[in-house]
């Protein structure tokens, strides 16, 4: 029996994209004027479209798979300093404030798309002085300023080294203090309060652990940076479980410390071994992120682990800190006089496609 044609799910969008990733962090990548209705309406895309067209196409066997959707406003409404505005998708359908591999694709978009900003009347013009393009991006987590290096020895066919201005690091608010304590406090070189970014989490009641010397720290978004050679000192885990980061089990222990009570909103946690990192200033970092679950890289989450390293003293702030991922490495500075963090990485354009849902 043939079926009616008006028993037949019609598609309701069509969407030009471009499949990236920065370290292996895997995006697919759109601009909002590029998702046409078929349905012959005009309106504006909403938030709530672009989430439920997120988590058709994130499943990695039934659509095109990816750990977020970068998505470009070439016309922001919050920032009027701001050239573009990014809004990401985490592959579940909930919205995040930030990602820092993400941010580099949509930079490498907007050079290869030549996507005029509403604000400029144009596109982002190089700097006479220094030869930099300064892309200035709002995200949920404030202004982003990303320098595409067009110029720099690494690129190759279909990658770009992007550097990212990733605003000051913070102290992350939880709910240990409920005056706030550390609200405004600003991560520094010179900071001397261990116990406004480290703290020991009791009772997990895991095989693998009961308790775990974290430290928490905000790159606009939250992370919970776990030192293994640390907390294998500590006694909170032992070397059989811990000793080699790249085999262990990381999923049990980050979904738990995810879902406590202390976060306001749940965390991204990293995972670092410290080896040799005093005399190489790298370290090796796993990062299980909300909303994605493991991915082989993090923007923010390597920012973190480069400031959380910095602090404990595993590495100094007087050069770049390298932090290796499954997906690859990104370069870590922590400015000493003005607090910023930068991240330069690659962006890489896997293939460009068009799609009906």
């Amino acid at each position: 029996m043939i079926e009616s044609s008006s028993n037949i799910i019609k598609t309701k969008y069509e969407i030009t994209f471009s499949k990236m990733h920065g370290a292996g962090n895997d995006f697919i990548v759109f601009e909002t004027n590029k998702v046409k209705r078929l349905d012959g309406t005009e309106n504006e895309i909403t938030l709530k479209e672009l989430q439920e067209i997120t988590l058709k196409l994130s499943h990695r066997k039934l659509g095109v798979g990816f750990d977020q959707a970068i998505i470009i406003n070439n016309d922001p409404k919050v920032l009027k300093s701001a050239h573009y505005e990014m809004i990401v998708i985490n592959s579940d359908g909930e919205q995040a404030t930030m990602c820092g591999n993400g941010v580099r694709c949509f930079s490498k978009y907007i050079i290869d798309n030549c996507i005029e900003s509403k604000s400029l009347n144009g596109t982002p013009k190089e700097d006479e002085k220094n030869g930099d393009i300064e892309q200035k991006i709002e995200t949920l987590a404030g202004l982003v300023i990303t320098y595409p290096k067009i110029s720099h020895h690494l690129n190759q066919y279909n990658l770009m080294m992007i550097k990212v201005n990733m605003n000051n690091a913070l102290i992350l608010k939880t709910n240990q203090y409920k005056d706030d304590e550390f609200e405004s406090n600003i991560l520094k070189k010179t900071i001397t309060n261990e116990k406004a970014y480290l703290y020991t989490i009791k009772d997990l009641g895991l095989t693998q652990c009961d308790q775990l010397e974290c430290v928490l720290v905000s790159m606009g978004n939250p992370h919970c940076v776990v030192f293994l050679e640390r907390n294998i000192e500590l006694g909170n885990l032992s070397s059989e479980v811990a000793s080699n980061l790249s085999t262990m089990k990381i999923d049990e222990i980050a979904i738990k410390l995810q879902k406590l009570p202390l976060f306001k909103d749940g965390c991204n946690v990293e995972f670092v071994s410290t080896t040799n990192s005093k005399t190489t200033n790298r370290v090796i970092s796993r990062v299980f992120e909300r909303g994605a679950g493991e991915t082989l890289a993090c923007g923010t989450g390597a920012c973190g682990v480069a400031v959380a390293s910095i602090l404990m003293s595993h590495c100094s702030h007087e050069k770049e800190v390298t932090v290796s991922m499954p997906g690859g490495d990104l370069l870590i500075q922590w400015s000493n006089e003005t607090g910023e963090v930068f991240k330069t990485g690659p962006a890489c354009t896997v293939f460009d496609s068009k799609i009906k849902l």
